[in-house]
């Protein structure tokens, strides 16, 4: 006899799988590095203040910035509202750059010693087995989806020639593999642009004191900024290519992401209203863009996937249908299960 779990589960199964036919478009957020030890954007703020107030302390600018962020523990409406110095920018992106390459390299060095990988490898693994392409769009500005391609055996295409970790066992010059596509919107740890010559470059040797004179990271922090950043390159080139990505795509799954980023959304949300594309969105929490966006829309076609309050899973259909389950199905191994098993 079917049970009304058995009915419950067979309904999310089939949704996920409907939804996600065909080809759809990884979105990964900062809510698929956090567990891996990389910072949250309120960690990331407090290392901030604390790395850099002494040597700012006596600069207006700063003390307005640092009062904003700790009153509001919002670091990026602290750096939208206040006007802070170019010296002030330019030292937050060489310590955020500096704390997350940090955070990066112990993941990388804990994958390794234990012999494990991210739980994103066993989902990039399934599309690595399938020929064509597969299009991977970020925000982030750690190497986990990278690693996860390399653990995945896929071959990364980033705008730049390389890879992290490599395999042994094959000499051929061409691969039948799945390529995956990697789009870093706001940049990467490991680009770093020639201060004087402008070359832009990438390299995971890159030492700190080289930034001082030499280098500057490839990476766009929040706030007012960023706008203008994207407009040179590599952003404004991987931007680009990443909106051909998101029309051509059937579908959009997001993981960890959460929908407060206008470079990338306005094309995903007028696909879905104007062409009904589906998204799959898979997160810890659902942010207040996501209620706006998707909750209070009578129209949109979009499952929400998130953990529920006290443990188990809330799976959001619609603005009006709930399920709940015990099973924690918004954690990404979990999910995967779900949908290829």
């Amino acid at each position: 006899m079917t049970t009304e779990f058995d009915c419950k589960l067979e309904r999310l199964v089939k949704t996920i799988q409907r939804k996600l036919d065909g080809n759809p478009i990884i979105l990964v957020g900062s809510g698929a590095s956090i567990p891996y030890g990389l910072p949250s954007m309120n960690e990331l703020a407090a290392e901030i203040i604390k790395r850099l107030d002494l040597k700012f302390t006596h600069e207006n600018t700063w003390n307005e910035f640092k009062t904003k962020m700790l009153t509001t523990n919002n670091f990026e409406d602290a750096l939208e509202k206040i006007n802070i110095t170019e010296e002030i920018h330019n030292a937050i992106i060489v310590t955020t750059w500096s704390l997350i390459h940090e955070k990066d390299e112990e993941a990388f060095k804990f994958f390794i010693k234990s012999n494990t990988f991210p739980v994103l490898t066993l989902l990039i693994r399934k599309f690595v087995q399938r020929a064509g392409a597969t299009n991977i769009i970020t925000t982030n500005y750690d190497r986990l989806i990278e690693y996860s391609v390399d653990f995945a055996e896929g071959n990364l295409e980033a705008g730049f020639i390389g890879n992290y970790y490599r395999s042994f066992g094959y000499f051929q010059t061409s691969s039948a593999k799945r390529k995956i596509n990697l789009f870093k919107v706001h940049g990467s740890i490991d680009w770093f642009k020639h201060r004087t010559k402008h070359k832009i470059m990438a390299t995971n040797s890159m030492e700190e004191d080289l930034l001082k004179d030499i280098y500057v990271p490839m990476i766009v922090t929040p706030g007012n900024g960023k706008y203008r950043e994207t407009h040179n390159d590599p952003f404004r080139t991987v931007i680009a290519e990443a909106d051909k990505a998101l029309r051509n795509s059937t579908s959009y799954l997001c993981i960890g992401y959460g929908f407060n980023d206008e470079h990338i959304q306005p094309i995903i949300i007028d696909e879905n209203r104007n062409k009904n594309k589906p998204i799959v969105v898979v997160t810890k929490s659902i942010t207040s863009k996501m209620d706006e966006l998707f909750l209070k829309n009578e129209s949109c076609n979009c499952i929400i996937i998130s953990e529920e309050t006290g443990g188990g899973t809330k799976v959001h259909y619609n603005k009006h249908e709930k399920e709940n389950f015990t099973e924690d199905y918004w954690c990404l191994d979990q999910f995967y299960k779900l949908w290829f098993e």
